[in-house]
């Protein structure tokens, strides 16, 4: 019990305040500010649908579908628990130390489960060690950065690096038993999602959720319809890369000058990511 009392006192949200201060005392500068708020991007739906596409068109389609669910759950349950829990976060207690400022509840960090979950798959999936250590380095600067703005406790992204670590347990060891059945998953999957979201986030979210993973769902039916081959040329992924990535910039500005029709754009966006974005360039070679 000795033992014990003294690791809870240390952790509790006034040592943790002291702690950041101190470290922000000592690292804070104008350069440092500028590089760790560059990094709050990192945390963000434009950052995550990147390296979705990277990896679904440059690396392993598999990968980068099982990514983009995993991605998405983990999306699910960290707005769900903040909800629970309803944890502070510094820059809420103390706007001092607050160099970005969010209203929304701090545990557990949402940054830290996806810092996880991104090293967890490159762990797994790679065995060569730099892309291990690069991904280890990119998680840890993620999560720092957190803690660097203001906008996490250590005690958020420990909560967070274990509800990834979680996830990954299901990446390893659930997906590939659900692989089979993958066409009913795909479409139960957005609406047992409304389920466990519930009140957790706002409805233009839940609609956004949901109508994505509606149009990444035809998009995999259609391809499997259609039958197209797997690309080996590199050339030739490049440029699906390159067009997914075009058409979905188009449909996040048009998201953004039409909020109203959300549930379109997010569909577009789905299926483009998961089919047509591809299919035009296989096509279009195909022709010429």
């Amino acid at each position: 019990m000795k033992k014990v009392q003294p690791f809870i006192e240390i952790m509790t949200s006034e040592v943790q305040l002291r702690w950041i201060h101190d470290l922000q005392n000592c690292l804070r500068s104008p350069w440092m500010d500028s590089f760790f708020k560059a990094w709050n991007l990192v945390d963000s739906l434009y950052f995550s649908t990147l390296v979705i596409a990277l990896v679904w068109y440059l690396w392993d389609r598999r990968i980068g579908i099982w990514l983009f669910y995993l991605l998405i759950i983990s999306f699910a349950l960290n707005k769900f628990l903040k909800v629970l829990f309803h944890g502070p976060r510094p820059c809420q207690i103390d706007p001092l130390v607050g160099i970005i400022y969010s209203s929304s509840p701090g545990f557990p960090s949402g940054a830290a489960q996806s810092a996880a979950i991104y090293f967890g798959i490159v762990f797994f999936e790679c065995r060569r060690l730099l892309y291990r250590s690069l991904a280890a380095i990119f998680a840890a600067l993620l999560c720092f950065s957190r803690v660097y703005l203001g906008l996490h406790y250590f005690t958020d992204i420990l909560g967070g690096l274990v509800v990834g670590a979680l996830l990954i347990v299901v990446y390893k060891k659930l997906f590939p038993l659900l692989e089979k059945q993958w066409k009913l998953i795909a479409f139960l999957f957005p609406f047992s999602l409304l389920l466990l979201l519930g009140t957790s986030i706002s409805t233009t979210e839940i609609y956004y959720v949901f109508f994505a993973l509606l149009g990444v769902a035809f998009g995999l039916i259609t391809q499997e319809k259609i039958g197209v081959q797997k690309i080996s040329s590199l050339n030739i992924r490049i440029m699906q890369l390159a067009s997914v990535i075009l058409g979905l910039s188009i449909l996040f500005v048009i998201e953004q000058a039409c909020p109203k029709l959300v549930f379109l754009w997010s569909f577009g966006e789905g299926y483009w990511l998961s089919f047509l974005g591809g299919w035009l360039v296989h096509k279009g070679k195909q022709l010429l």
